[in-house]
């Protein structure tokens, strides 16, 4: 470098700038983990002469054998440390040859590569190709999966995958753990099953019959089907299936239908299919015997509605007459549907009787064939026959005879309710209520729930109400009945609301009746029996929430009536304020669990003014009560509420402020996954943070970051990942708390941080890598241990230095460090340089490094600012002499633009006595050749004009300086021509110069000499009407090239002086006047060689 800078700071330019080529421009460094890599690279000049130069790398951990090189080809050998690497890592550099053929790079990039596990498919180096594996042979990805060599695979995946293998070993490792692994590390789908069709129907099914059912599936991976029946009749063979035995992505799934299990008619199946994440069902239908007969069903409608019309007609909403027409119309087309049944023309009879149209009814009576000895066959007919016939006769022996009948029947059909009902209507013993109650009330426990037997009943009870002495299960199914159907009279509803008062527990029946009776006659005593019948229940469900709040609202006086309102209240739907009772109530204090009170309190909050008395009673209890839940860490929607007014940062300790960053990051997780039993929460290093139960409220988790993974756990035991789809809703987020939590932390935690800060050194940063550590530790650090080592040298401090001026963090310590250090590529030098200058840092040295780098590599480009600093501050005069030179020869040679401050400078080294070389010369006329220059200049260029002239060295631009200079230098009368060509070419000039209007004659040939550099100029006088038509032939390395043909033809000027200018005169005088100035021209010349003597 130092030889090159000699030879340009004398003017030599003549050694050729080596043509660089590079083999490799990019390097691929394949590391192993801890390793040291070794590799070259080479480049080499194709042209002759060696190559010098200098090489840095971009990285600390590249480190070159020999850092200067010299040669022709060159080999570059250096190392890569990857010492403290984790495999998977990338880094990419470059390498910077700074040589006196220029400056270039060498890409190149660094990987660690991953360790391995080899298997009979080859190589598995990754969680990709462990994928790959899996779909290529399941059971073969599986057994490496039970391998502890598994670690070496997913050594270097993200963690969070990491922490999930190691928590699945000590779950399960089978085929169905290995498809939760990869659809938990996005590996893969989730397989879900499609049927083709969802049911199908059979008919004539005579012996056991096969069917199929194609079950299909939407992607590759394992899964486990469980196959099971309902229905008797259905059976399958295989009850447990997987997706192996898939062929494709379809399976036939074989079923049975046993005809040995069928009954008649329409018989209803199922086939269910269950995966951990899915049930499917396909119903099966199979018909058999199946007879229909539209008229029998059709007699038992319109018989419904006949009986539906007799208890309106009962409870009073339908008249007698009406009733009556309304119910022969329909029993007349009973009997034309079934005219069989002999029970339709009794029952007639009965109508006619009830509508006082006796002679119908006798009428009808008559055409029935009645057969004592018969009345076996169908005693509830017989017994109906001759119950009617005592209602029509008015015969008391007939009477008495008819229940002797019926009761004998009774007692050998002692479970007919039917002939009971007839009995108790005509024998004697029965007209006392009590005793028709008692065998009543037998005949319902033996199974007797007809609406006409609960009707028989409650006429007693409709007829008189004290006989109701209790409410049993006979009694309270009776009243329920009656309610049911409006039958139940006021008078009974109040007495049987007395009665339900007293009862020490709670019945839903009856509690049935009580409801109905209130929706006949709200009245507040039953409303009354109602809540304390609930309240004895201890019932909280929100369905009699209803009673509750109607007790509330009427203001009944009822034992623990507030607590139950609360209780029963379903908070998430409850938007409207609670009644002022309910504050009154609780203002003293309550005994509700949170949510109630969470509720009260919320409510209040919302709907209560803040200046009210009630308010002020109730401040303290929930400034309390919100403190308190705060630290049990529960939160929902109404605690939500109270938390945002009371919870103020006066408030917050240190156990208070780690709670509120809990609540702040609770979630409600829901799924629709069935069997879910546990949900666990799993951070990203592997630890179970959380395990809570699953309910059919969903669960509450904590989730502090976007790396916690949740996993599912079924009842069944097995876990599951990313296969069990789930909804997550955020339940406390406030800006303002989570900035409260920031604050403190950050203000516990700074302390620690700066303990790190101590004990931060370069020796850590270079074992555990730059990428590690925050930029303003690293500048803190930095600045440290330079002014701590009084700015001494360092390579890994300057790298860690530059890289952190590449991101813009520096400060005026880094950056004169670095002015003073760094050595790297010219435009990495020249933006610390600008940078440099912004803060005022003394860049000498670096400039004259930069200076220098250019020069070597010859590779200049906007350096003159920093040339003219560096000028100013006092230059190395060689470096000096180099630089102004090689501008120079730029500008001249290679057209290059140059700067006024360069050529200010020449001038201001001639005047100062300091020899300038002639390219400088040639530099300062070129320039000023088309510019005005100031009187002070004008005796520089003239003294340069001067010496170059004088020396037989010339350019055509000289002609554009003033004529005066140009006679005194003998330039006035001559035609410069130029030629540039290559260097080191032979260059031929070809003319002809022509007189007037002549053409042709032969060219002559002249050999050119450079006048400097690959700069040809040849110099001719051409007369008036003269012009040179001309060529240049130019000849290298054996290959010859022509250029244009030109013409230039010298037009004189008015008033030339000298004797070129008489010459030019003469010639183109008119033939009148020329031999005059031929003679005058003649004695001129005599004259002057007489009176001056040459020498």
């Amino acid at each position: 470098m130092k030889n090159k800078i000699k030879r340009f700071s004398k003017g030599d330019f003549q050694i050729q700038k080596p043509d660089v080529i590079f083999p490799e421009t990019r390097l691929i460094l394949r590391v192993g983990e801890g390793e040291m890599y070794k590799g070259s690279f080479s480049l080499q000049n194709q042209l002759d002469g060696d190559i010098r130069g200098l090489v840095y790398p971009s990285s600390y951990r590249v480190q070159c054998e020999e850092q200067g090189f010299e040669g022709n080809p060159v080999n570059i050998y250096f190392t890569y440390d990857g010492t403290g690497l984790l495999p998977g890592h990338v880094e990419h550099g470059t390498f910077t040859i700074v040589c006196n053929g220029g400056e270039y790079e060498v890409a190149f990039t660094a990987i660690i590569e991953k360790p391995f596990v080899m298997t009979a498919y080859g190589k598995v180096q990754s969680l990709d190709d462990f994928k790959k594996l899996s779909y290529r042979d399941f059971a073969e990805a599986e057994k490496l999966f039970r391998s502890r060599d598994f670690y070496e695979i997913l050594k270097y995946e993200d963690k969070r995958i990491k922490a999930l293998y190691d928590n699945m070993r000590k779950w399960e490792l089978d085929q169905q753990a290995l498809e939760e692994f990869l659809v938990g590390c996005k590996q893969k789908e989730k397989i879900f099953l499609m049927m083709e069709e969802v049911s199908r129907a059979f008919s004539d099914v005579t012996e056991t019959r096969k069917e199929m059912l194609t079950i299909t599936k939407n992607t590759w991976g394992y899964l486990e089907i469980d196959v099971r029946t309902e229905g008797d009749f259905l059976m399958v063979e295989h009850t447990k299936i997987t997706t192996d035995e898939f062929i494709g992505s379809s399976y036939r799934l074989e079923y049975f239908i046993r005809n040995v299990a069928l009954h008649k008619g329409n018989n209803f199946g199922q086939i269910i299919l269950e995966t951990p994440y899915e049930t499917l069902t396909y119903e099966v239908v199979v018909a058999k015997d199946v007879v229909e007969d539209d008229e029998y069903q059709l007699a038992d409608i319109e018989y419904a509605h006949l009986l539906k019309s007799y208890i309106s007609y009962e409870a009073g909403t339908t008249d007698l007459n009406t009733w009556v027409d309304d119910a022969l119309e329909r029993i007349g087309k009973i009997r034309e549907l079934d005219k069989t049944n002999e029970m339709y023309l009794l029952v007639q009879a009965h109508i006619f009787l009830l509508g006082n149209r006796r002679d119908e009814a006798k009428r009808v009576l008559e055409s029935y064939n009645y057969n004592r000895f018969a009345i076996g066959k169908n005693i509830e007919i017989s017994s109906y026959y001759l119950y009617l016939t005592t209602l029509l006769s008015n015969d008391n022996v007939g009477q008495r005879k008819v229940a002797e009948e019926l009761s004998k029947i009774y007692l050998k059909n002692p479970d007919s309710w039917k002939v009971l009902c007839m009995l108790v209507n005509v024998d004697q013993q029965y007209k006392i209520y009590s005793e028709r109650l008692r065998v009543l009330e037998q005949q319902f426990f033996e199974g007797a729930h007809s609406i006409l037997f609960y009707m028989e009943a409650y006429k007693i009870y409709r007829e008189k109400s004290t006989t109701l002495k209790r409410l049993g299960t006979f009694e309270i199914h009776v009243l329920l009945f009656a309610t049911k159907y409006k039958l139940l009279t006021k008078e009974l509803a109040l007495y049987t609301a007395n009665l339900a008062s007293q009862q020490k527990q709670f019945d839903k029946h009856l509690y049935g009746v009580l409801v109905g009776a209130y929706k006949m006659y709200e009245d507040s005593m039953i409303l009354t029996a109602i809540c304390t019948l609930l309240i004895k229940g201890s019932c909280t469900d929100n369905v009699y929430f209803m009673w509750y709040e109607k007790a509330v609202e009427s203001e009944l006086k009822i034992a623990q009536l507030y607590e139950y309102y609360m209780a029963s209240i379903k908070v998430e739907h409850f938007s409207k304020p609670l009644p002022r009772s309910v504050y009154l109530y609780f203002m003293h204090g309550n005994a509700l669990n949170f949510e109630k009170c969470a509720l009260l309190f919320s409510n209040l909050i919302t709907y209560v003014d803040d200046s009210s008395e009630i308010f002020a009673h109730y401040r303290e209890s929930m400034e309390e009560f919100a403190l308190k839940q705060l630290e049990k860490r529960r939160v929902n929607e109404r605690l939500r509420i109270i938390y945002k007014r009371f919870l103020v940062e006066d408030l917050m300790d240190p156990e208070r402020i780690k709670a509120l960053y809990d609540i702040c990051h609770a979630y409600e997780i829901t799924t629709k996954v069935p069997n879910i039993q546990y949900l666990q929460v799993i951070s990203d290093d592997g630890t179970i943070t959380q395990k809570v139960p699953y309910t059919e409220n969903g669960a509450r988790v904590f989730l502090y970051s976007k790396t916690d993974r949740i996993v599912w756990e079924g009842k069944e035991g097995r876990h599951y990942t990313d296969s069990v789809p789930y909804e997550s809703k955020r339940l406390f987020y406030e800006l303002r708390y989570m900035d409260m939590c920031k604050r403190y932390m950050n203000t516990n935690s700074q302390g620690g941080r700066e303990n790190i800060k101590e004990e931060l050194t370069l020796e850590t940063v270079k074992e555990q890598n730059i990428e590690n550590f925050g930029e303003d530790e690293l500048l803190a650090l930095c600045s440290k241990v330079i002014r701590e080592t009084n700015y001494s040298s360092d390579d890994f401090l300057t790298y860690v230095c530059f890289e952190l001026f590449k991101k813009k963090q520096y400060d005026r310590v880094t950056l004169t460090y670095l002015t003073n250090f760094f050595c790297g590529t010219t435009s990495e030098m020249k933006q610390l340089w600008g940078e440099a200058k912004e803060y005022e840092i003394h860049t000498h040295p670096l400039s004259e490094r930069i200076i220098t780098q250019m020069l070597f590599s010859e590779e200049m480009f906007g350096e003159e600012a920093i040339f003219e600093e560096y000028y100013a501050e006092g230059a190395y005069f060689r470096l000096q002499q180099a630089y102004l030179n090689y501008a120079s020869k730029e500008y001249v040679v290679e057209s290059r633009k140059i700067h006024r401050n360069v050529i200010d400078i020449i001038c201001k080294e001639f005047e100062k006595g300091e020899q300038i070389l002639d390219i400088c010369k040639i530099a300062v006329l070129k320039y000023y050749s088309t510019r005005e220059f100031s009187g002070s200049l004008r005796k520089t260029l003239k003294a340069f004009m001067q010496d170059l002239c004088t020396r037989q060295i010339y350019f055509p631009f000289f002609m554009e300086y003033e004529e005066n200079w140009l006679i005194e230098f003998q330039l006035w009368d001559k035609t410069l021509i130029e030629y540039r060509g290559q260097r080191g070419s032979r260059v031929m000039l070809y003319y002809q110069i022509q007189n007037g209007n002549t053409e042709g004659g032969t060219y002559q040939m002249e050999s050119l000499v450079p006048m400097y550099d690959n700069i040809y100029v040849k110099k001719f006088v051409l007369y008036a009407r003269e012009r040179i038509r001309y060529y240049f032939k130019e000849t290298v390395d054996g290959n010859s090239y022509r250029s244009d043909k030109q013409v230039y033809e010298k037009r004189p000027m008015r008033g030339e002086k000298g004797r070129y200018g008489k010459l030019n005169r003469m010639i183109l005088a008119k033939e009148d006047t020329k031999a005059k100035r031929m003679e005058a021209y003649a004695k001129e010349e005599a004259l002057a060689a007489y009176m001056f003597e040459q020498y």
